[in-house]
């Protein structure tokens, strides 16, 4: 069985644009009729955040005073194909809000996948698995009824972090337990079973983004996460 994909998110931090609650809905006013639904968050404020909710193509984008940023699930392909959601309307909001004269400089983009696989293992033995393929087999007794665990691989250069964390997978319940959750958790098939959860995150400092850098992005995720599945 192939890996699934319950949530990405892609996410580009700017200079704080301070009248963003002014200017911010003549913003996104070209995409509205394209969107389900729409919501505000922290209206009138500072920090207001404005969110676009594409659910039936089960993706969101947030533009706010300081970040703008898409979430979505499921087929990850979508997303780095020509004419995708990341181009269109993404990458176009990015456009409109860089053309302002408020807008600053991007300060970094950071890039989180969850991806979640099935090991041939019953439920009651995927613990004792995962240790006996990622630590010692003395590692079990070191705290007493030790009943999660997970494990930090990080990289940290002066302009980049990676990082991937990975653990058992016990049943769906567990995707809901991370910082990142999916748009539509409902519509996520498939996702009954017992395996591995990997979450990949990527922090690079840039100004300038582009599908070229998403797609690569991706593909390193999914090099890495190929490793990991080979591994265990």
């Amino acid at each position: 069985m192939n890996s699934i994909v319950t949530v990405f998110q892609f996410e580009i931090r700017y200079s704080h644009i301070l009248n963003f609650s002014q200017i911010g809905r003549k913003i996104i006013a070209p995409y509205v009729k394209l969107a389900q639904s729409i919501s505000v968050e922290n209206q009138n404020s500072l920090e207001e955040r404005l969110v676009l909710n594409f659910e039936d193509d089960e993706y969101l984008i947030i533009v706010a005073w300081d970040r703008l940023l898409i979430k979505g699930q499921n087929s990850i392909s979508k997303y780095t194909e020509p004419n995708s959601p990341f181009q269109m309307p993404f990458l176009d909001i990015l456009d409109k809000l860089r053309k302002l004269s408020e807008f600053g400089s991007i300060k970094n983009i950071l890039f989180a996948i969850n991806y979640i696989k099935k090991l041939d293992v019953t439920k009651d033995k995927l613990f004792d698995y995962f240790i006996s393929k990622s630590l010692m087999p003395t590692s079990n007794g070191i705290i007493d009824k030790m009943n999660d665990i997970a494990i930090i691989l990080e990289s940290k250069e002066a302009t980049k972090e990676e990082y991937i964390t990975f653990g058992p997978y016990f049943d769906s319940s567990e995707i809901l337990k991370r910082p990142i959750v999916p748009v539509k958790f409902d519509s996520l098939k498939e996702i009954d079973f017992v395996g591995i959860m990997a979450e990949y995150k990527y922090l690079k400092k840039t100004n300038e983004v582009s599908q070229d850098l998403f797609n690569e992005l991706v593909i390193r995720s999914e090099k890495a996460t190929n490793k990991l599945w080979k591994a265990l």
